[in-house]
C-alpha cells in the first residue's frame, strides 16, 4: 500500500483547481464539480484531497457540506478516486480518515447518496465502513437517476 497523505482545502490554485476537477469529471461526467462550485465548498464547507506519495497529482476528492436543519451532520456531497488509482485500497483509507475527521470536527453523523447500481461505492461504503440505507430517492437526477440514502452514526 502506498503511503498516502489527506490534506482539507480552505483555498484552491489554479493548477490544483483543475487537477480536482478533472477528477470530478472522470467520475461523475457532467455532474462533476467545476471551477463555480469548488472553491465555494472549501471556503464555506470542507473539501479533501488525498494524495499518494510517488505521485505529484492528487489521487481523490470529496467535498462535505454541513446539513443546514441538523448542523452536526455533516453530508457528503462528492467522493471521487481517479480512476487510475481504483481498485487500491484507497477509497476506503480516503473515507476513514474523513470520518476520523469530521468526528474530531464533532460531527454525529455523515450523510450519502449513491446509485443503487454503484456496487464499487456501496461495498465501500456499506460493507466496509457500516453506513446504513436510510431511504431510496427514485428520480433524484432526473428519470432513471435514482439514488440511495446512506448514514453513518458517529457516536
Amino acid at each position: 500500500m502506498p503511503s498516502v497523505c489527506v490534506e482539507e482545502l480552505v483555498e484552491l490554485e489554479p493548477d490544483l483547481l483543475q487537477a480536482l476537477i478533472n477528477i470530478e469529471q472522470d467520475a461523475f461526467g457532467r455532474g462533476g464539480m467545476n471551477e463555480w462550485f469548488l472553491p465555494p465548498f472549501a471556503r464555506q464547507g470542507r473539501v479533501f484531497v488525498l494524495w499518494v506519495e510517488e505521485t505529484d497529482q492528487p489521487v481523490g476528492v470529496a467535498e462535505c457540506m454541513r446539513i443546514w436543519d441538523r448542523p452536526h451532520s455533516a453530508y457528503l456531497f462528492g467522493f471521487a478516486i481517479r480512476s487510475d488509482w481504483r481498485g487500491r485500497g484507497l477509497g476506503t483509507i480516503f473515507m476513514q480518515e474523513i470520518i476520523r475527521r469530521l468526528q474530531l470536527a464533532g460531527f454525529l453523523s455523515i450523510e450519502l447518496t449513491v446509485s443503487p447500481t454503484n456496487t464499487a461505492a456501496l461495498r465501500i461504503y456499506q460493507d466496509k465502513l457500516g453506513f446504513a440505507k436510510i431511504a431510496e430517492c427514485p428520480g433524484e437526477y432526473g428519470p432513471g437517476e435514482d439514488r440511495l440514502v446512506l448514514r453513518l452514526d458517529l457516536v
